[in-house]
Parts: C-alpha cells; sequence; structure tokens
C-alpha cells in the first residue's frame, strides 16, 4: 500500500514537472532559476551512488548476504528492489522541487500556494481533530496520529504548518488597510491556532521542541536579515510565548505528561539508535543500500534488543538512518545538497525586500524538519518529504527574486 501511494506521489511531481516543461512561459521560469548547479550535482551524485550499490563492484565487495543466499551476482545493497524504489522517489523529489521552483517564480504564485497550503492544512487540522475527539481514529490511542500511522510524525507536519502559517499573518500585519487586515489576521490566526493545537495533541516532544526551534530560526531572520527592530521583535516573541502558554494550559497535558515521564522510551530509542550505530558502522562506506533498513533490523535483532526493534519501521534518526542504509558515500552528498540549498536561500533572502516574511517562514519550516529529524523519522513518509521538498523550491526561487 505504502510504496505504491509513494511511487503515486513522485510521478505524480514528474508529470506536473513535465507539464510545466511544456509551456513555454513556466518553462522559461525555469530556465531563470539560479545557483542550482553545485546542489543538482550533488543530488545526482546521491543518486548515482544509489545505482552504483546494486552492483557488485563496490569499496568491500557485495554484501555477504548475497554470498549466503547463493546469488552469484551480489551487490552492496541486500535489497535491490527496494533501492530502485527508493531511488525512484527520490527522483520524483526532485521534481517537486523544481515544481516549487516554478511556483515561486511569481511572488503572486508563491504567495497563493503558501496560503493554499495553509488553509487546506487548516481544513485538514479540523477534520483531524474531530475525528480524533469523537473516538473515531482508528489506531484508539491517546496521542493523534492524523492518518500518518504514527503521532511522531504528525508532529512533524503540524509543526511544519505552524511555522508556515507566520508567513501570511506576518505579511498581513504589515496591510495599512485595518478592517481588511483584521478579516485575513482572524482567518489565518485561526488556522495557526487549529495547527498548534493539532501538534499539542499528537504528544509529540521533538515535535513540539522542533516547532520552538522554527519560531526561534523566524524570529531571528526577521531581527538580522529582515527589517524588524529588535524592540518591536522582542514584543512578539513575549506575546508569542504567551500565547504558547495559554495553548499549552488548554492543550498540552498529553505532551507535558510525556515530557515528564518518558523515560522508558527514551530508553528504548538509545537503545535502537546504539544498535544500528553499529551496524552502520560494519558497512560506512557504501551502507546496506536504500530502502533496507527492515531486513538491516530483522538481522540485528537479537533477545536482548528484540523489545526495543520488533516493531520498528526505521531508525529515530533521519541522519542516521541516511548514513546506514546509502553510506558516507552516498549521504554526505544529500546533506550537502540540503545544506548548500539552505545556506544560499538565506544569503539571498537577505537582499529581497518583498515577500520577507514568506521566505523566512519557508527556511524555518528546514528548520523544523531537520531538528525533528535529529530524534525521528518522519521524512520517511513519503508525503511529508514530499511537502519539504516542495517547499525547499519555493524558498530556494523566492529568495532570489521573483516577479511581482
Amino acid at each position: 500500500m505504502f510504496p505504491k501511494t509513494a511511487l503515486t506521489l513522485a510521478i505524480g511531481g514528474g508529470l506536473i514537472l513535465a507539464a510545466c516543461l511544456l509551456h513555454s512561459g513556466l518553462r522559461a521560469d525555469l530556465a531563470r532559476l539560479r545557483g542550482l548547479e553545485w546542489p543538482g550535482a550533488l543530488f545526482v551524485l546521491t543518486l548515482l551512488v544509489a545505482l552504483w550499490s546494486l552492483t557488485p563492484y563496490v569499496p568491500g565487495g557485495p554484501s555477504p548476504v548475497w554470498a549466503y543466499v547463493g546469488e552469484a551476482h551480489g551487490a552492496a545493497t541486500v535489497d535491490k528492489s527496494a533501492t530502485l524504489l527508493e531511488i525512484i522517489k527520490l527522483m520524483g523529489l526532485g521534481c517537486l522541487f523544481l515544481v516549487g521552483a516554478v511556483t515561486a517564480a511569481s511572488d503572486a504564485r508563491a504567495r497563493t500556494a503558501i496560503q493554499l497550503i495553509v488553509g487546506v492544512g487548516a481544513a485538514f487540522g479540523l477534520w483531524m481533530f474531530l475525528v480524533h475527539v469523537t473516538g473515531n481514529a482508528n489506531h484508539g490511542g491517546p496521542r493523534m496520529e492524523a492518518r500518518f500511522l504514527a503521532a511522531n510524525t504528525a508532529g512533524t507536519f503540524f509543526a511544519m504548518l505552524s511555522v508556515l502559517a507566520l508567513a501570511p499573518i506576518v505579511s498581513e500585519l504589515r496591510l495599512t488597510r485595518r478592517q481588511e487586515r483584521f478579516f485575513q489576521l482572524a482567518l489565518y490566526g485561526s488556522a495557526g491556532l487549529i495547527f498548534l493545537v493539532c501538534l499539542l495533541m499528537t504528544g509529540s516532544r521533538g515535535g513540539f521542541l522542533a516547532a520552538c526551534a522554527g519560531f526561534v530560526a523566524f524570529a531571528l531572520l526577521q531581527v538580522f536579515a529582515g527589517d524588524l527592530r529588535l524592540t518591536r521583535a522582542t514584543l512578539a516573541v513575549g506575546a508569542g510565548v504567551i500565547l504558547l502558554g495559554v495553548v499549552l494550559a488548554f492543550s498540552g497535558d498529553l505532551l507535558i505528561t510525556r515530557l515528564m515521564v518518558g523515560g522508558l522510551q527514551d530508553a528504548a530509542r538509545t537503545n535502537v539508535f546504539a544498535v544500528h550505530l553499529q551496524a552502520f558502522e560494519a558497512a560506512p562506506w557504501m551502507g546496506y543500500g536504500l530502502g533496507s533498513f527492515e531486513p538491516v533490523n530483522r538481522s540485528v535483532m537479537d533477545a536482548l534488543n528484540f523489545k526495543d526493534l520488533w516493531s520498528i519501521r526505521a531508525v529515530h534518526s533521519v541522519y542516521l538512518g541516511w548514513l546506514e542504509e546509502a553510506g558516507i558515500l552516498g549521504a554526505l552528498p544529500m546533506f550537502a545538497c540540503i545544506g548548500l540549498l539552505l545556506v544560499s536561500t538565506v544569503r539571498q533572502a537577505a537582499r529581497r525586500t518583498r515577500m520577507l516574511s514568506h521566505v523566512f517562514a519557508l527556511i524555518a519550516v528546514s528548520v523544523v524538519v531537520m531538528v525533528h529529524g535529529l530524534s525521528d523519522f518522519a521524512l520517511q513518509t513519503y508525503a511529508v518529504a514530499a511537502l519539504w521538498s516542495y517547499l525547499l523550491g519555493v524558498a530556494f526561487r523566492l529568495s532570489q527574486g521573483s516577479r511581482a
């Protein structure tokens, strides 16, 4: 079920990009994209290393598992079909990044896209809230999973939207038309409140802390790269802290409880991390192949760690997961690609005078994803990865200056 859904999204991203290339105006918008040479080369290098892992001609030779099963033509990856699937999914993410870049070639298009994401996200959040509080959720647990089948993944999703909602809110605060500003602020403020409540109902400690990191990043960008004075920023941060405290008081019981009594879960997560770190150290250069977590997890399972490992589907760290599956040769180009995109976005954004709140909110969304990725695996859910790829593309292009 899940591979089919991911493939559908990946193919959909490719088809949308193809449609953009067929349109002369959108094709010209894409041709004006600057600074993608090095990130693009690193992304292609990641794909090439993944393809290389399908062969036996790699450092250290093919995985011993192929000799064990009597396969004459081995490979570095322990699951060739899973690795091929992951390569296709990565290409789909690349397509969605470029679609985001095309969207942001126009300020109006970028603004509309962000407003639509916030609006649709608010409708989805309200629906999930009602489903959860009425007891109609399939899982039946106290934590909201919002159809992601993992509360922490839902936490990442709502943390991203909570930070993204700052873009239209701050933008509307700058308007001079008070009546129109009040109406728009009520809409976007309500959406942001829905996202915060849903985030707290997931009970995701990492998601909450990542959202806080995103809010701080947004405020710092406004002060040091934007035009917000420190005194006004202090007042805004103070108001935000008060609002967050009020929301915590009314909806944060589950999160506060988990923050206070999370010892057993933390110990289990530490054990998972330690076991899979050892697995990475056993094959550091090429890893075990993209998409190979489940067979690797089964191979390192024993009587001592069975309780912690038997039910997981990913390492509780995006970074360790990539190192274990892609190895140093595959993971470092991917990390460097994303790092270059974000550094370039921040540098270019400092030169802009329009749409600053939107660019800064998009950068802060990436901070959310990267911070929560330290302790969880939301990017293993393809819908979350697809949303982030699209928003990365929007941020990268919008920071360069777009048509008004």
